[in-house]
């Protein structure tokens, strides 16, 4: 007999909750906003929260508070990483053309 499946409780709130964070300036707003653009918004919305649910398995696991990172600091880092990427691929670009 085939039975439906049910989703977990816990992943229905996790996406639920990664749903709403879209409309937030938090870092996890950022990273939405990314993978959004990378796969669209379902894609998205597991992605982030996937995310939560590892941020919230480590806190557990270690017995630590959140600590968020700040969103200034998070934008500039991605945008430093980003920088780096686009240099080496010019570079090697330029190592394939000469």
């Amino acid at each position: 007999m085939f039975m439906k499946k049910i989703p977990n409780l816990a992943s229905q709130a996790l996406r639920s909750a990664a749903n709403v964070i879209q409309r937030s300036d938090h870092w996890l707003g950022g990273y939405f906003h990314r993978t959004k653009s990378m796969g669209g918004n379902k894609y998205a919305i597991v992605a982030t929260a996937n995310k939560m649910a590892t941020i919230y398995y480590k806190m557990v696991r270690n017995k630590q508070e959140f600590t968020p990172v700040d969103l200034k600091l998070y934008q500039q880092n991605y945008k430093h990483a980003k920088i780096a990427y686009l240099d080496r691929e010019l570079q090697q670009l330029k190592n394939q053309v000469a």
